[in-house]
C-alpha cells in the first residue's frame, strides 16, 4: 500500500527542480484551489520544515544554488558556505543554503 511516508522518501530522492515542482503544485493544486469546505490537511510551514531537516549533499547544493558542485565546494572550504563533512562527503544544512542564496541575489556573497 502506497503511504505519506514512502511517497515523501521517494520525493527526497528526485532531483532538485523535480522536487521544487512537486512543490510548486502541492502549493498551487493542493492549497489555493482547495473546496471551501475541505479541512486544511497542508500545513506549508511545517512540510517545509520537514523537507530541511534532510542535509543536501554537494550536488544538491549545486543544484539548488544554480551554480556547479565545483563552486560550492570551493565557496564551503573557503568558509562562504557552512557544511559538515562526513568521511568525503559534503552536508549542508537547508536553511544555510536558504539564507546564502538570498545574499546572493541581494549582491552580499
Amino acid at each position: 500500500m502506497l503511504t505519506s511516508e514512502k511517497i515523501i522518501r521517494e520525493i527526497y530522492l528526485l532531483p532538485l527542480s523535480e522536487r521544487e515542482k512537486i512543490a510548486h503544485h502541492i502549493v498551487h493544486f493542493g492549497i489555493k484551489n482547495m473546496p471551501p469546505d475541505m479541512p486544511e490537511i497542508l500545513d506549508l510551514d511545517e512540510w517545509q520544515e520537514e523537507i530541511a531537516r534532510e542535509p543536501f549533499n554537494l550536488t544538491q547544493a549545486s543544484d539548488y544554488l544554480g551554480v556547479s558542485a565545483a563552486t560550492v565546494k570551493k565557496w564551503a572550504e573557503s568558509g562562504r558556505i557552512l557544511f559538515h563533512k562526513v568521511g568525503r562527503t559534503y552536508r549542508f544544512d537547508v536553511r544555510d543554503l536558504k539564507k546564502f542564496k538570498k545574499s546572493l541575489k541581494n549582491g552580499n556573497p
